[in-house]
């Protein structure tokens, strides 16, 4: 699949970005809660994502940095942001309806927690309501240029946009790309769709 980036000179109003549907449950749950993804650019500063789930009373114990939220009621947004450059690696946002993000970089089996290597990693900013949540993150050019070593923002990326909560009530794997896997697994970006920046 693929979807549009778009470009804006400064913030704009969530209803002028297109949706991103949160759809593909291929492991067999009943509970697949409605779950919706904007994604654009702002130019010369980062990206703007957010997410939003309909959900009452979602799963949140985890409060810290790089806590396993993904055992929470949890969204997440993996990208790579360099594909054509070989060997590049992918970024992983993991977050919960507390706020608390978990956030790593490389490969399958080989990756690390940025904020402990010293990287200011984004915090989201989350927020509940009756029957729902909700999280925004802006992911700065600067935190993704220091992370790649890399000079200019490409004009392509690839990623997936995840719903999960491995110890809530109904464990559940939602996907926006889907993967073809025989088991839950959100670390494969060979499944990753294109999101082209326009």
């Amino acid at each position: 699949m693929s979807y549009t980036i778009q470009v804006k000179p400064e913030k704009v109003d969530w209803k002028e970005i297109e949706p991103i549907s949160i759809a593909s449950y291929p492991w067999g749950t009943d509970y697949m809660p409605t779950t919706t993804a904007w994604l654009y650019r702002i130019e010369g500063q980062g990206f703007c994502l957010k997410m939003r789930c309909e959900e009452e009373n979602p799963r949140a114990v985890y409060t810290e940095a790089n806590d396993p939220v993904y055992k929470d009621s949890c969204m997440e947004f993996f990208a790579n942001y360099y594909p054509e450059v070989e060997g590049t690696g992918y970024v992983n946002f993991e977050m919960n309806s507390n706020g608390a993000v978990l956030c790593e970089y490389g490969q399958p089996g080989g990756r690390f927690y940025l904020k402990d290597k010293g990287f200011d990693v984004p915090t989201p900013v989350a927020t509940k309501g009756e029957g729902y949540w909700e999280v925004e993150l802006m992911i700065p050019d600067t935190f993704i240029k220091a992370v790649y070593g890399q000079e200019i923002i490409a004009d392509k990326i690839k990623g997936n946009f995840y719903k999960c909560g491995d110890d809530t009530h109904t464990p559940h794997y939602g996907s926006w790309n889907p993967i073809a896997n025989p088991f839950p697994a959100f670390h494969k970006p060979e499944f990753f769709g294109e999101l082209i920046i326009k």
